[in-house]
């Protein structure tokens, strides 16, 4: 069977008995990918101070949350809608471009994927607010990261909008006070802000316009398996730089883009849906890379910036599948939720990740995990296979 995909370059995929997908594209040759230099990143003297302000923003939140719920939980993403066990495949005949770092040689892996909702607060699905999908791909070879020496996974978080709300760590810093301020409210006066929210951004869609910022309050009541999602601030790739993207594939998913659910029926719509889906059916996405070629329109340290596709398109590098199965048994939201860390600094080297928000992540992530397991008594656990994830 052979399938096409609507993108600059035309991408063949065949499936055959062999479980790795051939792929006879050649990549866009007329553009210069930029490679990549440890100079491409700029770095303030006082960005450790910022880092530590950050990390004792978020750590304030997470002991009102652990209060609150009496439980620990993640300050950001904190609600889970599922978790998933897949493979990610790395398409056969990459281009050398594109052939980089994990996704250097044709191979499958097992992956777990965790998808969530932004805030940190448990709230009911009527709350308007971003979506994000962690992939940890398992059985990753090659230099890691400073931390994670010894481990086999590579971790890509992705979240629904394209980039980011503010540039850097300093405009972070902000956001995070603001939502440090207001993670005490009672739910009812959220509901109100992002329905609020939800009514600006929709009224500037239909001028021409957009805020990243009141998407995080006002984002649809989209299918989430029916979302693209984003790395939005760049990473390593290889000998160049990239961002990273995944796209619905099969048609059961393209069904579902754009589609939106009734948050009227229940506290857990998104959950639902996500539960429903994979007690019956499977689900494909592309994994692509969008690699820099501007050092102008494409920054390094301005998350905030979407990268022109006019410029790099997004290319598939691999192929992301999930079998049906039960997404949200209570032993897999419990090893999810309190068991796994899924953070930037669990990375090959050779993807590591660049920017200013992106070097904060790298240092807060693990913080805030290792407080969250504190807080739980518990135990984080790294796993080298898919048997270790609960059905």
């Amino acid at each position: 069977m052979t399938y096409n995909f609507r993108r600059h370059a035309t991408f063949a995929f065949i499936a055959a008995s062999d479980p790795l997908i051939e792929n006879d594209v050649t990549a866009q040759s007329s553009l210069h990918y930029l490679p990549y230099d440890d100079a491409v990143e700029t770095i303030p003297p006082d960005e450790d101070h910022t880092v530590r302000e950050i990390i004792a923003s978020l750590a304030r939140v997470s002991q009102t949350l652990a209060k609150r719920y009496e439980h620990a939980v993640r300050p950001s993403h904190g609600k889970s809608h599922g978790l998933l066990k897949g493979t990610l495949t790395v398409l056969r005949g990459l281009p050398e471009p594109l052939a980089q770092g994990l996704f250097a040689v044709p191979d499958t892996y097992p992956l777990v994927a965790r998808l969530s909702t932004e805030p940190g607060d448990l709230l009911a699905d009527t709350i308007h607010t971003p979506r994000g999908i962690a992939l940890k791909v398992i059985g990753a070879s090659g230099p890691m990261l400073s931390g994670h020496e010894g481990e086999i996974t590579q971790d890509f978080l992705l979240s629904s909008g394209r980039r980011f709300a503010v540039a850097d760590l300093k405009g972070f810093l902000r956001v995070q006070h603001f939502l440090e301020g207001i993670s005490g409210l009672p739910e009812g006066a959220k509901q109100a802000g992002t329905a609020l929210g939800f009514a600006v951004n929709k009224a500037l869609h239909l001028l021409g316009s957009d805020s990243v910022l009141l998407d995080f309050f006002g984002h649809p009541h989209t299918h989430p398996l029916g979302e693209s999602y984003f790395s939005q601030a760049p990473l390593r790739y290889g000998r160049y730089v990239a961002k990273l993207g995944l796209f619905p594939a099969s048609e059961n998913l393209q069904k579902l883009v754009g589609t939106t659910l009734d948050p009227s029926v229940g506290s857990s719509v998104l959950k639902d849906a996500v539960v429903a889906h994979f007690a019956k059916h499977r689900a494909r996405y592309e994994l692509r890379v969008q690699l820099r070629t501007s050092a102008e329109t494409m920054p390094i340290e301005d998350a905030s910036v979407e990268w022109p596709e006019d410029k790099s398109s997004f290319l598939t590098v691999a192929e992301v599948a999930f079998p049906p199965q039960d997404a949200y048994s209570p032993a897999r939201q419990v090893f999810a939720d309190d068991r796994l860390s899924f953070t930037p600094a669990h990375s090959l080297a050779d993807h590591r990740p660049l920017g200013s928000l992106m070097r904060g992540r790298l240092k807060a992530y693990g913080a805030i995990a290792a407080l969250r397991t504190e807080l739980n008594a518990g135990q984080r656990v790294e796993p080298r296979g898919l048997d270790e994830i609960p059905d």
